[in-house]
């Protein structure tokens, strides 16, 4: 018996902004009820790992495919199995995807065969945080400024804030929320401007890490989306 040829429907990759080769984890697919009964009776295949999912059906249901002409796209809901998602990623709920199967460019059968095996592709924001920086120990002896080296992103001038465990940490917050990333861009450096030129007192801070997300009353009520960053001398 021949082996049955599969041909592509439709594909899809999800981007995530987060991460640095661009591609969303751990994403389950789950069909809806018409695309689920499509599978069922045109056989068709589903692959898919954590960010992409590819649709294949046997080439000899693409006939019967094209005379039900439904459904007109392929839906897919969206969940994802990583406990951390809601910390890095933009909050919102996750978007339907939907594979285009039938257009109305495609009139005829040889048509819509030709144009089968696009690519969708969907993009994930990652979550944009106030960065607040807290300095634990002794800098009484400095003045202290926090400098963006490549001159793109301002800082506050330094504040003090008492800890809940009764630590006093000076506080520096970013004047804009800054995306989060596997591997941020972003090279801040601690200064003592008590000298001049400023003295160079940390070349690289640490970045923004998923785990420090925190929500931070403000003066007028509501609430700021921050993370913590903790920086011992």
């Amino acid at each position: 018996m021949t082996p049955s040829r599969y041909v592509l429907l439709a594909s899809a990759r999800v981007r995530h902004g987060y991460f640095a080769d661009g591609l969303a984890r751990r994403l389950r697919f789950t069909p809806d009820t018409d695309t689920q009964e499509a599978m069922r009776a045109h056989q068709l295949l589903m692959r898919s790992n954590g960010h992409a999912l590819a649709l294949h059906a046997p080439e000899s249901a693409l006939a019967l495919l094209w005379g039900a002409r439904a459904p007109q796209s392929l839906r897919f809901t969206l969940s994802c199995e990583d406990p951390g998602y809601e910390l890095y990623t933009d909050p919102g709920t996750l978007p339907l995807l939907a594979l285009p199967l039938f257009t109305d460019v495609a009139r005829d059968e040889t048509l819509w065969r030709a144009g089968l095996g696009g690519e969708v592709e969907l993009q994930l924001q990652a979550r944009r945080t106030v960065w607040k920086y807290l300095l634990l120990g002794d800098w009484q002896e400095h003045s202290l400024q926090l400098v963006d080296a490549a001159a793109e992103v301002q800082f506050d001038a330094p504040g003090a804030e008492a800890l809940p465990d009764g630590r006093a940490a000076i506080v520096i917050r970013s004047r804009s929320a800054l995306a989060l990333a596997e591997r941020s861009p972003y090279r801040f450096q601690l200064r003592d401007t008590a000298s001049q030129p400023p003295k160079l007192l940390m070349p690289r801070l640490p970045v923004a890490a998923p785990r420090g997300l925190q929500r931070e009353l403000g003066p007028q009520g509501g609430s700021t989306a921050i993370t913590e960053i903790f920086v011992s001398r």
